[in-house]
């Protein structure tokens, strides 16, 4: 089983950012996805969140919650992949694309997520609409 983490940056608009992933990614080759990647062997779901974010995105998270954890089949042998998404309400830095994970990064309401065709997974819409309500609970 391969084990990652992913976040869903809420902003004060209670938009979602989601990166484009590249086409030469094997799973969901441009489809818009979560900003994470794997756990690495002795790491924390935590830490990988924390370090992918920082990789991918170049933010330093302060404040991340857990939401989900969803399993699905891996594009290559069908190993089972268990993905952890997490709230992200707080984070100190702008959100860049600085890496070649994703060709670009575009914050999403809720409407406009769920009239995505190219979502990396059809429950985000739910996922994110949990993340913008813990967002609306916690910064008040």
């Amino acid at each position: 089983m391969t084990t990652t983490a992913g976040g869903l940056l809420v902003n004060s608009e209670h938009q979602v950012l989601f990166g484009l992933r590249a086409a030469w990614k094997t799973a969901w080759p441009e489809h818009w996805d979560a900003i994470g990647g794997r756990v690495e062997p002795a790491e924390s779901i935590e830490d990988a969140l924390e370090r992918e974010i920082s990789e991918e995105i170049g933010v330093t998270v302060t404040r991340a919650d857990p939401l989900a954890v969803v399993e699905h089949p891996g594009p290559d042998d069908g190993q089972i992949i268990r993905s952890h998404i997490f709230a992200v309400t707080a984070w100190i830095g702008e959100p860049q694309n600085i890496c070649d994970e994703h060709t670009e990064l575009r914050w999403f309401s809720i409407d406009e997520l769920a009239g995505l065709e190219n979502l990396a997974g059809d429950g985000y819409p739910a996922i994110a609409r949990q993340a913008v309500s813990l967002y609306r609970t916690t910064m008040r």
